[in-house]
């Protein structure tokens, strides 16, 4: 007899044992599939700029002023937020609150510019 009637009959192969094999085997195939099916990056550079606090400006004004410049949409509390984790050591760190800034700060912004 075949080997393969032999196993769908269970015998010579212990039925766990195939089930076992046969579920490894399909998983070693559906990763093996899956890989590469990801979402095509996004072609561009994230950009550094350093801007200088003045006399009136928030976070949220300065947030929204870079957010016009990014090609990724964010919500302005999120662009806030990296604001002040970007600048933590050097601005932030010893401030309460840590979101409080003053005229002459020089604070670093990223954004993301798409290239085309």
């Amino acid at each position: 007899m075949p080997l393969g009637i032999t196993i769908l009959r269970g015998e010579g192969v212990d039925k766990k044992r195939f089930f076992t094999i046969s579920l490894m085997a399909w998983l070693v195939i559906v990763l093996a599939v899956s890989c590469g099916n990801s979402e095509p990056v996004a072609k561009g550079r994230l950009v550094t700029e350093t801007y200088t606090v003045v006399t009136g400006d928030t976070l949220d004004v300065i947030s929204y002023q870079f957010i016009k410049k990014s090609s990724v949409r964010r919500d302005v509390r999120e662009f806030r937020e990296g604001i002040i984790q970007l600048n933590w050591e050097e601005v932030f760190k010893n401030r309460y609150p840590h979101g409080l800034i003053r005229p002459g700060d020089k604070l670093k912004i990223n954004y993301w510019v798409e290239e085309k």
